[in-house]
């Protein structure tokens, strides 16, 4: 039983800390699948909801048992392998957890799956075919990153697709009905293809503007190479209510942002009431190797020159080794919370690593005195992959702590 990180690189990162091995880039980022699955021999989309006050019986934090069976439910798609990256909460309470599905380990016949629940954990029988929606791309291996739900019910999902091995991908976006059919007035037959300058391209992240328009966060696979030379760009989109290209963002719809000429990957994404967008990820230079990044953009795509230096902000915590932000949040007095992972002493140590900018980019000091903060669970490997906030405004960080067995 599995249920995955939020994003297509997260279990090779997992499995290769450190300095002593390149992290993922081009086209290795993007199918992490390949190599972070093949040890896995079956696996579920998996649920585990805790009980907070649904039940008299259950103090808060004990798992739910009016949720599935005990707190817990799995969902199996074809006597296959199905991966969830990704969850969404609709306005009746429904749950849609989407990720991947495939079989025998044939990742050509991977699509974006879906399963859609009721609040008692139980599938929502209106939604698809007995609850679940597979969508396939013919000889691509497809997965889900992000998803969301618009307010008129429909879903908006992103991530990518690649032929088998060759990695040379594009975001792809799949627009859903409420009952889980695909949105025939969006894109092609409720699907849209995105291709970047570059390689390839994979989408990470999603918003929704006021307006309808969708933004998708991600990397533009410039220049793959095994060597030091590889390059990675921020990749943002943004489109119309019905898929096409918003002309009026960058060229054609979108943009790269790049830091050193080195790897620069976008993770998530979000918007400012003031329609300013933050892009937030990592970045590479041979000084520094990973730092935390961020770029901010105004609502034209054109780079803010008020955050940071120059619209962009990289923040090292402290050892010049492998740092990297993969989530991010806004708070209400406009600053920004971006949690990962930061690596140190040659490697041998990876913490969950949360730093809080102000508005203007800069490290809030505020924030445990320099801005920054580690935690460490006392084992290896440890990663935030998602950071929210709670209504009292406290930070709540949620990855996986690994532990090492010795025999």
């Amino acid at each position: 039983m599995q249920l995955a990180d939020s994003n297509p690189t997260a279990n090779l990162q997992k499995r290769n800390p450190g300095r002593a091995t390149p992290p993922p880039s081009g086209r290795r980022l993007a199918r992490r699948s390949f190599l972070g699955r093949l040890v896995t021999s079956a696996a579920v989309i998996a649920l585990v909801f805790p009980a907070f006050a649904q039940s008299a019986k259950a103090a808060d934090g004990d798992l739910n048992p009016a949720f599935g069976a005990g707190g817990q439910v799995t969902t199996d798609f074809n006597h296959s392998t199905d991966i969830a990256n990704a969850v969404a909460i609709q306005a009746d309470g429904k749950l849609l957890v989407a990720g991947t599905t495939y079989t025998n380990n044939d990742f050509s016949g991977e699509d974006f799956a879906i399963a859609c629940y009721n609040a008692d954990g139980t599938l929502d029988t209106t939604f698809g075919v007995k609850g679940k929606v597979t969508t396939d791309f013919p000889g691509l291996a497809a997965e889900i990153s992000a998803i969301l739900v618009q307010p008129d019910g429909k879903i908006v999902v992103a991530g990518g697709a690649f032929p088998l091995f060759v990695f040379l991908g594009d975001f792809e976006l799949a627009h859903y009905n409420p009952n889980g059919s695909l949105d025939t007035s969006f894109g092609n037959g409720g699907i849209v293809t995105t291709s970047f300058p570059g390689q390839g391209s994979y989408a990470f992240a999603l918003a929704l503007q006021t307006d309808g328009k969708i933004l998708a966060a991600g990397t533009d696979f410039v220049n793959f190479s095994s060597d030091d030379s590889s390059n990675t760009d921020f990749a943002l989109a943004r489109y119309n209510p019905d898929g096409t290209p918003d002309v009026t963002f960058g060229g054609g719809g979108q943009i790269t942002t790049d830091f050193d000429g080195f790897n620069d990957d976008a993770f998530s994404v979000l918007l400012q009431p003031d329609g300013k967008i933050v892009a937030v990820g990592s970045a590479k230079n041979p000084t520094n190797f990973y730092d935390f990044a961020a770029a901010r953009y105004l609502a034209n795509s054109s780079i803010d020159p008020t955050f940071g230096s120059a619209g962009k902000v990289r923040t090292d915590f402290g050892d010049h080794n492998f740092d990297q932000a993969r989530s991010a949040v806004l708070q209400p007095d406009g600053k920004i919370v971006a949690a990962g992972f930061a690596i140190s002493h040659n490697g041998g140590v990876q913490n969950f690593a949360i730093a809080r900018y102000g508005s203007n980019g800069v490290l809030d000091t505020a924030f445990s005195g320099d801005g920054m903060t580690q935690i460490d669970f006392g084992s290896c490997c440890q990663s935030a992959y998602s950071v929210l906030l709670q209504g009292d405004g406290k930070i709540i960080a949620v990855g996986y702590p690994n532990r090492v067995i010795r025999f």
